[in-house]
């Protein structure tokens, strides 16, 4: 079991401070092992335990023993006087500001609420190749080079019914190309094109852009695989709150943005706005990219 690096630095900032308190007295019933002239306590395990997903009680010692290896560090830090090195004063400095930064988070922000059962509805409703519609996928794919996809070769994708015929149409193309089959269920697929895939016969091709490659998605099988009401309301209830959450932490930074004065010394260049048509396009293309892992 590994104690996270940020609880790490919070903890040796933590004792580092603590070395000018000497003059505290902590109750013997708190402290569970003296290293040295240092005390650790049973709200040092305890904090380090709640760091921890499903500790157990038996894993006591364990981190105990840990937290001992760290105060043995910690002293050697402090007697090799790190702990005034700016890397480390810098880290230390880091890992405070991020602390308190999600603190202030989940005070300010708060947790989204939980959606209604109107809108889980609605979004069942609104989403049918992803619920009362599911399939999953079987394709063929053809991954190429990006410039080598033209109109030429779209018109003469456009006759490729099968894979045989594709393969046909980019060897006379003098295309290279790598194919693989892959098997994809609905919610593995890009939502945002998952109604055009739907919409697909066997032997259509979707074309994708990914970086510099194209990937040519040829439908070789469909297989229904609904999903009820009830079995998908766990999933919509986590989405849509995802959701609620993001659109309400974009909400509260813009306000505490406009409450305060902020003055750029110094801007870095940025990336020309894109067109509309180019933003929706950029939009699409990131989206994709989940879907398209694996496909290759």
């Amino acid at each position: 079991m590994n104690v996270k690096p940020l609880v790490l630095a919070v903890l040796i900032a933590s004792t580092l401070t603590a070395c000018g308190e000497k003059d505290d007295k902590k109750s013997p019933s708190q402290v569970l092992a003296k290293v040295n002239d240092s005390e650790i306590t049973v709200h040092q395990l305890n904090f380090v335990l709640a760091q921890v997903p499903n500790a157990q009680p038996e894993q006591k010692q364990q981190v105990l023993e840990q937290l001992v290896d760290q105060e043995l560090l910690v002293q050697k830090a402090t007697e090799l006087k790190l702990d005034r090195e700016p890397n480390v004063v810098q880290a230390i400095e880091n890992a405070k500001r991020q602390i308190l930064a999600q603190a202030a988070a989940e005070r300010v922000i708060g947790k989204a609420g939980e959606p209604s059962k109107t809108a889980i509805d609605d979004f069942y409703a609104k989403n049918p190749a992803l619920f009362a519609e599911r399939k999953n996928y079987e394709f063929t794919t053809f991954v190429i080079e990006k410039a080598a996809y033209s109109d030429a070769l779209n018109t003469a994708l456009n006759t490729a019914t099968t894979p045989a015929a594709v393969k046909a149409a980019l060897d006379a193309a003098g295309i290279k190309f790598d194919t693989n089959e892959a098997n994809r269920s609905a919610e593995q697929l890009p939502m945002p094109m998952l109604p055009k895939f739907a919409a697909m016969n066997v032997g259509d091709i979707m074309a994708l852009s990914e970086g510099d490659k194209t990937v040519l998605l040829q439908l070789k099988a469909t297989h229904a695989a609904p999903v009820s009401p009830a079995e998908a309301e766990p999933m919509i209830k986590r989405y849509l709150a995802n959701n609620d959450a993001q659109a309400q932490a974009t909400q509260k930074m813009k306000g505490l943005r406009d409450a305060a004065k902020i003055e750029y010394l110094q801007k870095f260049a940025s990336a020309p706005a894109a067109k509309p048509a180019e933003q929706a396009a950029s939009s699409t293309d990131e989206s994709l990219k989940a879907g398209l892992k694996g496909l290759k």
